[in-house]
């Protein structure tokens, strides 16, 4: 009984998202949130291990992208100023994705080079990727476990490895023969 009320409340407030993520994790996430601080100026539900800065710089599409910030911990998204991050409808990603819209400028590490990323609809960020500054990716792309994607690449293709390159194309065939 008191869960089906819980659902009707996510209904009514519009976040009807959160009825697919464990009451717990909403709890340990709002304590996280409101008391501790930690993710405090991002509206909504953000899992407690991750750390999202320059929210204000961010747009998410979607009610499946907004599940996974709240559901998938590790992640690090730090979004500059001058800069923005696009995230398309129906994107997901895996735990320990790591965003970045700045570099260090080699030979003066206290400076940054910032530059935008976009990463396009339906998308598959794996289990520790890592997305650096400049970056487009187009819809239906897939990223590979532990890649580290230093360009942008065009949709439907499966990209992996350090530093991404295209494994697969939109055929299905292999791009490495």
């Amino acid at each position: 009984m008191g869960f089906g009320l819980l659902k009707s409340y996510f209904k009514v407030i519009k976040r009807e998202y959160y009825t697919e993520i464990h009451l717990g994790q909403l709890i340990l996430n709002w304590i996280c949130q409101r008391m501790f601080r930690i993710n405090a100026n991002v509206p909504f539900s953000v899992h407690h291990t991750s750390l999202i800065q320059g929210f204000h710089n961010i747009s998410i599409g979607g009610r499946d992208s907004l599940m996974c910030l709240a559901g998938k911990g590790g992640c690090y998204w730090t979004v500059f100023e001058g800069s923005t991050l696009e995230i398309g409808e129906g994107t997901i990603w895996a735990f320990n994705v790591c965003i970045q819209t700045g570099n260090h400028v080699q030979g003066d590490f206290g400076k940054f080079e910032v530059a935008s990323v976009k990463i396009g609809q339906n998308c598959w960020l794996a289990n520790g990727s890592a997305i650096l500054a400049g970056v487009t990716l187009g819809d239906n792309v897939i990223v590979g476990a532990n890649s580290v994607v230093t360009k942008s690449f065009p949709s439907n293709v499966v990209i992996a490895g350090a530093p991404a390159r295209i494994v697969k194309n939109s055929e299905g065939s292999d791009s490495l023969l």
